[in-house]
């Protein structure tokens, strides 16, 4: 089985070396490569000049690469991972691709077009955790708290996860961490406390680390837009971020359409809103100055 987590930098064509590096190298049935194939790659990968290819590995037994974060591949290693799905179909070679849906891949949608007419395989688009499926997570979580307590604790996650399963995992983590069984009177949160009680324990480095990448992924319109968003609330609409931004008009619309492609907001009739309530407080917390927000207030204020 060979994987890879593709990162930013392998758009500029490292990604198929990675995945060579990723645990094929170690298969059997290398040594009967053909010379011309791994010369090829022998070119790259020095260690690599007696062995390698797919074909002959999946000729000694079932081949498994994983690829996650794919819309970060180079152009030439989708393209020779749809030739391979095409070419060794009739072998037992297994390819699963984990990706976001931005930056958009053509190459990538092609594959995708391609499941269960010329490619056998599903395509599964992952979805927000049902509450149902939050409760269950609760539960396990959290064996001795009572039905009541469960209910509270699955509100409260929801509302600061919006059922994100990274945010929602690690919260929980974070919350079973921070509780102090001895000193803690009943379960968090308490009753009539569910959206407004401080976590029992500091967010997981996880969660943090995760929101601030993606942060600075974002467009420099759409990171002033999120952080003048996190420092007005819940509810923000267009007349707010213009009054408290540089980005208006067409570029403020292109921004919004940004952060809403990526899942950082919602909007609704009365406005914008975070997905989760958690990002918003990282953002604000991590991303803001003092000096920043303030004067964000101010211009809405004055407004």
């Amino acid at each position: 089985m060979a994987t890879i987590r593709a990162v930013e930098a392998d758009i500029d064509g490292s990604g198929l070396l990675g995945i060579a590096r990723g645990g094929l190298f170690d298969g059997p049935g290398l040594a009967t490569a053909s010379p011309s194939a791994l010369g090829t790659f022998a070119n790259q990968i020095p260690e690599w000049a007696d062995r390698f290819i797919v074909r002959v590995l999946a000729g000694e037994r079932a081949v498994f690469i994983l690829v996650d974060d794919a819309q970060w591949c180079d152009r030439e290693t989708l393209l020779a991972l749809s030739a391979m799905l095409r070419d060794l179909s009739a072998l037992p070679v297994h390819v699963c691709i984990a990706m976001a849906t931005q930056p958009s891949r053509p190459e990538l949608d092609d594959i995708r077009s391609r499941i269960g007419r010329d490619l056998k395989g599903v395509a599964v688009r992952t979805d927000k955790l049902s509450e149902t499926a939050l409760r269950e997570i609760v539960t396990w979580a959290v064996p001795t708290y009572s039905d009541e307590q469960i209910d509270r604790l699955a509100r409260r996650v929801a509302s600061d996860s919006a059922g994100l399963p990274l945010l929602a995992v690690e919260l929980l983590h974070a919350v079973a961490l921070g509780l102090d069984l001895e000193e803690t009177t009943g379960a968090w949160p308490q009753p009539l406390k569910t959206l407004s009680q401080t976590l029992p324990g500091d967010l997981p480095d996880a969660i943090v680390a995760a929101i601030r990448i993606g942060y600075r992924r974002l467009s420099k319109s759409a990171q002033q837009v999120l952080a003048a968003a996190a420092v007005l609330g819940e509810r923000i609409t267009e007349k707010q971020l213009e009054a408290c931004t540089d980005v208006r008009g067409a570029e403020l619309h292109t921004a919004l359409d940004e952060l809403e492609w990526q899942r950082w907001i919602t909007a609704d009739a009365r406005g914008y809103s975070f997905v989760a309530r958690i990002v918003c407080e990282v953002v604000q917390e991590d991303m803001v100055t003092d000096g920043q927000k303030r004067r964000i207030k101010e211009a809405v204020t004055e407004k």
